[in-house]
């Protein structure tokens, strides 16, 4: 009976706890950060979510993304054709975006799924660098801006706000601080939930799944929707904030790095991808600083393998584990 009382406060507790721990990462960084830190800081979290979106698929399918920025980029440049050609107002070419990405993924992932995770991997690697190219194509420079890019400023509003503040380091972060968590807090439940305990039960062992009457297919193409639904929201965000789109945001450099992300900082659960993002972001502008990125870069991804092989926050988590078991046991002994 103590046991099922505990159980039902540690709930309500938990909700207190996050909504504290989110009200004062809205409020307080405005106060206490300059504006160029908010924005290492607002690149940090847009690569975390990428890295989330990568971290999930891995963690819970047992399937790694190559082509996320395909995803990512993809969705800036169709919010941005979709407004300087096709005459759409900010929120229905956000909607169009969002919604042409989902439309995609769904296709390529009744695809591509099906296969053994090596040749999804390369077959996702292959789709990005595909539609990397064609927005390099002469017949279409007109509507991509070919290796210029295009840059992004609409009139009018989305959720009320204007370009410009979309732009303000100090407006934009609330808006991607809200969106890490909604996400966070969504791919969180969704592990575990039937859907993610049916993930997690066709990676180990998918022939004992089929052969048990579940069917391995449609979850899989979910969770690859989904993943890529995260990736658009990320770059959605990005056009936004920056103003801009280019090949870059579509080349194998942004998938890269959302996968050393989730790596660095753990790809089990939420925090870990979204951690891995902010010290990937200042981490680079610091490598930057000294003129040696690629570097410093790879002496710190070697690094922080192979002293936290599970990623930054899954080391404190297992270190504080052992601390309190340590604890448990001499506290028993006494």
């Amino acid at each position: 009976m103590s046991g099922r009382v505990s159980s039902s406060l540690r709930v309500p507790a938990a909700v207190v706890a996050g909504g504290i721990l989110f009200g004062l990462g809205v409020t307080l960084p405005g106060y206490f950060a300059s504006d160029f830190t908010l924005k290492l800081a607002n690149e940090g979290l847009l690569l975390g979510m990428l890295a989330l979106s990568v971290a999930f698929l891995m963690s819970e399918a047992g399937l790694v993304a190559l082509g996320a920025a395909s995803v990512y980029g993809g969705s800036g440049y169709l919010f941005a054709i979709a407004m300087n050609e096709w005459g759409m107002s900010p929120t229905v070419a956000v909607a169009f975006a969002f919604l042409a990405i989902i439309a995609y993924s769904s296709v390529l992932g009744t695809l591509i799924v099906r296969t053994n995770p090596l040749a999804f991997m390369m077959l996702t690697l292959a789709a990005g660098e595909m539609i990397s190219h064609v927005v390099m194509l002469e017949a279409v420079h007109g509507y991509t801006g070919g290796a210029d890019g295009l840059v992004v400023s609409f009139k009018g509003t989305i959720l009320g706000m204007q370009a410009a503040d979309f732009a303000s380091p100090q407006q934009f972060w609330p808006i991607g601080w809200t969106a890490v968590w909604v996400i966070g807090v969504t791919l969180w439940s969704v592990s575990r939930s039937r859907l993610g305990a049916t993930l997690r039960a066709v990676r180990q062992n998918e022939e004992r799944m089929r052969f048990s009457g579940f069917n391995t297919y449609v979850p899989r193409v979910a969770a690859y929707v989904l993943v890529n639904a995260v990736a658009a929201i990320s770059g959605l965000l990005h056009v936004l904030n920056t103003g801009f789109v280019s090949p870059e945001s579509l080349g194998l450099g942004v998938s890269t790095n959302a996968l050393v992300a989730a790596l660095m900082g753990g790809t089990a659960g939420s925090i870990g991808p979204l951690t891995g993002g902010l010290i990937f972001a200042f981490a680079q502008d610091e490598f930057g600083a000294r003129g040696v990125t690629q570097l410093l870069t790879g002496v710190a991804i070697v690094l922080f393998i192979v002293v936290f092989p599970r990623g930054v926050v899954g080391g404190i988590v297992a270190t504080a584990r052992r601390v309190v078991q340590g604890f448990d046991r001499s506290r028993g002994k006494s």
